[in-house]
């Protein structure tokens, strides 16, 4: 991808960056005067969401500052972990396959252009013991996407994947198309871009400052700084509570996640890549091993809400059992193989699994984006764009603010 074009960014910029996007429903200019070198768009959160949507906003030639209080690709982080996978399989929830099918191209093209090796396709398998609504759901989707599948019988898996336990799956629907992309790595690829191409970062906590006339003016940082700019984007998932309490109340919660790699036997390349698919069974999914770093399982445990900032990222002694009696039920060939590797983050689950892009209900020129709920990493190579044209009053799908509005309810429980 080539760089800015120099004349059209001090055009756009020269302009007061164009017509930006102030409300829910509408597109004004800003009148109000910007200090001379203030940013005009500040991006606050460096993950999926944040770190793509400053990247796209500079490369549309804005001038924008992505500030993150622990830094990209950090430990704390929702996209932190070394990797996430990318799936197409969402039942009936179209618009995640369709992204997905973007994403692919794009993740090719940043590889190509930065140089680096991020995605691996490993294919995916869905096990189950009988169609459900979502398996059904998504092979209709598939089948008018034209998303190559392919449904493979009891005796078949077992013959292709002795590897594992496989006595209680009746079929498994293949993907192949689908794969594992390197998240931390990613985070940090993005940033750097982002800064390469002319973009401000700051590591920093960030407070919400001054507001008049129903916009905020600007805000603070621990460093001291008080940063003004025309539009606020606060893409801080697991976050968006604790600087947005009253309005994030009831819509968004931040269940522990619990991650482990377990070590394969010597020599024994059956569950490494090229060899092994990502796969999904009983709400768990997991990884053949990558780089060497360990077969991935993450199972689900029971929901615990926790405190991105505080909680403890060392499993209890009751989660380390309940990895190794997964492990050993699905993968016999590795129950007593050594725990490599853990992690530990959060989710950041919206009540009804949607992505959250909405502006602020007081404040007219801050948007609210997260909700990332399990999925949010694949996807965010393409929200970030639609994030990016949605503030600036460039949107071209307008059909999604319905969706990737702020709702309140009970949460759901699937896992992705």
């Amino acid at each position: 991808m080539t760089s800015l074009n120099r004349r059209r960014f001090l055009t756009t910029a020269g302009a007061g960056a164009g017509a930006l996007a102030l409300g829910a429903d509408r597109v004004v200019a800003s009148q109000r005067t910007i200090a001379t070198g203030s940013p005009e768009i500040v991006v606050v959160g460096a993950g999926a969401f944040g770190g793509w949507t400053a990247l796209y906003l500079r490369e549309m030639g804005f001038t924008v500052t992505l500030i993150d209080q622990y830094g990209p690709g950090n430990s704390r982080s929702t996209s932190g972990g070394e990797t996430r996978q990318i799936r197409a399989v969402y039942g009936e929830r179209d618009i995640y396959t369709r992204w997905v099918l973007q994403a692919f191209d794009r993740w090719t093209a940043r590889e190509a252009e930065w140089g680096k090796k991020l995605f691996y396709q490993t294919g995916q398998l869905s096990l189950a013991r009988a169609w459900t609504k979502e398996l059904s759901d998504t092979r209709t989707v598939f089948d008018k996407l034209g998303v190559k599948y392919e449904v493979i019988k009891h005796d078949d898996l077992v013959r292709q994947y002795p590897q594992m336990n496989l006595q209680t799956i009746d079929f498994a629907m293949q993907t192949p198309s689908t794969g594992v992309l390197k998240a931390r790595e990613g985070c940090v690829a993005v940033a750097q871009a982002f800064e390469n191409k002319g973009g401000r970062s700051l590591t920093a906590k960030v407070e919400l400052g001054r507001s008049a006339g129903g916009t905020l003016q600007d805000v603070t940082t621990s460093t001291g700084q008080r940063i003004a700019a025309q539009t606020f984007v606060f893409a801080c998932g697991p976050w968006l509570p604790k600087i947005f309490p009253a309005v994030m109340k009831g819509k968004l919660e931040t269940p522990r996640r619990v991650v482990f790699f377990y070590g394969t036997p010597p020599g024994d390349e059956r569950f490494t890549y090229p060899n092994f698919p990502t796969w999904s069974v009983d709400n768990a999914y997991g990884f053949p091993s990558i780089e060497g770093q360990g077969f991935k399982m993450a199972p689900t445990f029971d929901r615990l809400l926790v405190d991105p900032d505080t909680q403890e990222h060392a499993p209890t002694a009751e989660e380390l059992r309940k990895g190794r009696a997964f492990a050993a039920k699905w993968f016999p060939a590795l129950a007593n193989q050594p725990l490599v590797e853990c992690k530990i983050c959060q989710r950041e689950d919206s009540v009804d699994q949607h992505f959250i892009v909405t502006p602020h209900p007081e404040l007219s020129n801050v948007w609210l984006v997260g909700g990332g709920s399990g999925h949010g990493y694949k996807h965010g190579i393409v929200m970030g764009d639609y994030v990016a044209k949605r503030v600036v009053g460039r949107d071209d799908s307008p059909e999604l603010a319905k969706t990737f509005a702020l709702k309140a309810g009970s949460f759901l429980s699937r896992e992705q």
